[in-house]
């Protein structure tokens, strides 16, 4: 224990941690003016169902939701995809600095609190992938909730963001399954992920997680980009 915080003090004396915004000296990996500049979606503004932001509040569902066949229950992002939050996302996810993870999986856990807290939940799933993997791992510990990593990807698709809405759908089929079907059965399951945009794969996850039997599904995400 003691030649642990030895070496974590002289790698902090060496390279100090840095907010992963505005560079300036942060323990915690985001300053409090950067944190600050996060703002919440209200849910004031949001639709009922896939948490769209809207300008006005929202009469039932938004218009993408009445047109386009959901196969979750819920979804509620933390931000928009914008500004401070977008960077922080882009430095944990490509930057690879996942020092971040504890303060991802707080946002997370914001929304969980604030949207699906009481609701019966039998596990937390997330899309497969190393940075997902370590939020997913840090907010089952804070929550207590069982990360069940019940999803697995058979091939990696082509990157979402060069593609137009149709070519996202055919993109991202038979890219994942289930590892377990039984554990999915009747099974109320949390998903969260990092963005969404069109939603897309979080919907086909859905779609085979709804295909093993499983109840609701509730989504969270860091940020909403559309």
């Amino acid at each position: 224990m003691l030649k642990t915080s030895i070496i974590n003090f002289l790698k902090d004396a060496a390279m100090p941690p840095v907010c992963a915004v505005c560079g300036q000296i942060s323990a915690d990996g985001l300053c409090r003016e950067c944190m600050a500049g996060i703002k919440p979606i209200s849910s004031l503004e949001s639709c009922s169902r896939c948490g769209k932001p809207l300008s006005a509040p929202p009469e039932g569902r938004c218009s993408m939701c009445r047109r386009q066949e959901y196969h979750f229950t819920s979804h509620r992002s933390y931000a928009v995809y914008a500004g401070n939050m977008k960077k922080i996302i882009r430095e944990f996810k490509y930057g690879r600095v996942y020092g971040l993870k504890d303060i991802l999986a707080g946002f997370l856990s914001e929304v969980y609190d604030r949207y699906f807290y009481g609701k019966k939940i039998d596990y937390v799933d997330t899309v497969p992938g190393k940075h997902m993997d370590l939020i997913a791992g840090s907010f089952s510990r804070v929550k207590r909730i069982p990360f069940a990593a019940n999803i697995i990807r058979l091939r990696k698709p082509r990157r979402q963001g060069e593609l137009g809405l149709a070519e996202r759908r055919l993109n991202i089929l038979d890219c994942y399954k289930i590892r377990d079907c039984l554990a999915a059965r009747n099974r109320n399951i949390l998903l969260i992920d990092d963005v969404w945009t069109t939603g897309s794969t979080l919907n086909e996850i859905c779609r085979i997680v709804r295909q093993a039997g499983a109840g609701n599904i509730y989504l969270i995400t860091l940020a909403r980009g559309a």
